[in-house]
């Protein structure tokens, strides 16, 4: 018989369980917690990963030995840190942004990270820049963090041009509790995690982390 159990915690408890895997795994230096200071002083909307959802991506690009990630959406550069940080010497993460001044605000955190010299920041429209690098060797990890209803078109992307044994991975897979919501996005996200979940060259899962990361490994 299924085991319909649910684990759950009280506000406070949750709470100081995050502080502690954040204390412990994820602990913000200096530089990230500018960048996460910078992009609200710059009036730049606070949607950036938490501290463990970088440190699990990290890990992730690491397990796999990543050496060319592609991330979908760049915004401050906060992510991208985290990503470029667990590069290997040689390796290279391209990073989307459709908005120049998002871009150029990143530019000056990878520059601060001291991480300029394993990034690049790609402008424009996130389906003519895909188009352009579908040309390039493929990716041995993708992180998409986006407009949440094209999922779906960045994961046929991502099918396409991650290598086998490569990583395709996607923030906000609970949408801070609203998942089953009866909106675009949470319908979006839904179908997406669903085509995750059914592909047959996937293997697939939700780490419960932060705002939940979809991960699936490439057959």
């Amino acid at each position: 018989m299924l085991d319909d159990r649910i684990l759950t915690f009280a506000p406070d408890v949750q709470r100081r369980l995050t502080q502690s895997i954040r204390q412990w795994f994820a602990p913000e230096d200096r530089i990230l917690q500018t960048v996460r200071t910078n992009t609200v002083a710059h009036g730049l909307p606070e949607i950036q990963i938490r501290p463990e959802e970088g440190q699990m991506l990290q890990f992730l690009a690491a397990i796999i030995g990543a050496r060319r990630i592609l991330e979908i959406g760049t915004l401050a550069g906060y992510s991208g840190i985290w990503l470029a940080r667990g590069l290997p010497p040689g390796g290279r993460l391209v990073t989307l942004e459709l908005d120049p001044r998002h871009a150029q605000i990143a530019r000056q955190h990878f520059a601060l990270a001291g991480v300029s010299d394993r990034v690049e920041i790609v402008e424009g429209d996130a389906a003519a820049s895909l188009e352009r690098l579908g040309q390039a060797e493929p990716f041995d990890m993708v992180f998409i963090d986006a407009n949440k209803e094209a999922n779906s078109d960045y994961l046929a992307w991502s099918l396409a041009h991650v290598r086998p044994g490569g990583l395709i991975t996607a923030h906000n897979a609970f949408r801070e509790g609203h998942l089953h919501d009866d909106n675009p996005t949470a319908n979006a996200t839904r179908a997406f995690l669903e085509a995750l979940a059914t592909h047959a060259g996937l293997f697939s899962t939700v780490i419960p982390v932060g705002d939940g990361l979809a991960a699936a490994l490439v057959k």
